[in-house]
């Protein structure tokens, strides 16, 4: 495959992605919906985290940035998945160990997207930037939801 197939290939896998959790956001009332859509989420998830991995391999110019900062986009959203797959939730013991792992993926993402997004040429600056602010709303809702289950009266 070329460069530019590649390229085409990690945009496509991360919107996919973004389509389908934004799907699993909305199907929230069904229960048994949101299920399958968060499956589904997770298993393109992964494919795109491969296509990612395998394409900075392939690609040697510097539009190898853009599967960088998708690999670091997903790998916080991958670690989330396993959590919710485990089951984690208030009542778990240790869960602040969960939430430090995600903290510090997530601001080693930043660090790289923003650096991949002064390194990328062309349309593919547009990817850097959605992905670094789709990474800073979930950094902000998992400081809301790390807040949230630390309130003491929640948890007897």
């Amino acid at each position: 495959m070329s460069e530019k197939n590649l390229l085409y290939a990690n945009v496509g896998c991360v919107i996919l992605f973004g389509v389908l959790l934004f799907l699993s956001l909305v199907t929230a009332e069904a229960d048994a919906t949101q299920q399958v859509m968060i499956l589904i989420s997770e298993i393109i998830g992964g494919i795109s985290l491969v296509v990612a991995i395998l394409s900075l391999f392939y690609i040697k110019s510097d539009q190898r940035y853009v599967p960088l900062s998708i690999s670091c986009f997903l790998a916080p959203w991958l670690l989330y998945g396993i959590g919710y797959e485990i089951g984690f939730d208030a009542s778990t013991p240790y869960t602040w160990i969960w939430f430090i792992c995600l903290y510090l993926l997530l601001i080693a993402g930043f660090i790289f997207i923003r650096i991949g997004y002064k390194k990328v040429e062309g349309h593919y600056k547009l990817v850097s930037a959605f992905l670094l602010f789709i990474n800073a709303i979930f950094f902000v809702y998992l400081l809301f939801i790390h807040i949230w289950w630390s309130i003491p009266f929640l948890n007897s």
